[in-house]
């Protein structure tokens, strides 16, 4: 008997503090490290590390999507189980704060030399911001 591939994924999604999502989905966008990768039922087994950015992931004929910062990612045939160290919904957004904190965050980037051990810290903060403020647009 032949192996089938499966219809849909399920998409877990976690951080330390809470579970984000726990659904089935017919497609995955995930921001690896190296550039996106997106995921169908049947996919190849594999693992990657993930960076700040939009995780995506469709039902039917919506897209949801929210900000994962760091992590890794497991991708199995039927599967998809995300670990970051933080996730931020899109309802979770306040436009305002987050152009606040990308405003803070440039300036303390510029007050920084590259070699300053705040410099990434403050580097990530940035990139966070904007990664919100660019879903929040969309």
């Amino acid at each position: 008997m032949a192996d089938t591939l499966p219809k849909k994924l399920t998409l877990t999604v976690v951080t330390r503090e809470r579970k984000i999502i726990d659904v089935d989905a017919d497609e995955v966008i995930l921001p690896a490290s190296d550039g996106e990768i997106g995921v169908l039922p049947g996919h190849t087994p594999l693992l990657t590390t993930l960076r700040i950015g939009p995780l995506r992931y469709r039902s039917g004929n919506t897209v949801e999507r929210f900000v994962i910062s760091w992590g890794f990612a497991e991708v199995l045939p039927d599967r998809v189980i995300v670990l970051a160290e933080r996730g931020v919904t899109l309802s979770e957004i306040d436009p305002v704060a987050v152009e606040a904190e990308r405003a803070a965050a440039e300036k303390d980037l510029a007050d920084l030399s590259s070699n300053d051990p705040q410099f990434a810290i403050v580097e990530a903060r940035l990139e966070e911001s904007v990664a919100m403020i660019n879903l929040h647009r969309e």
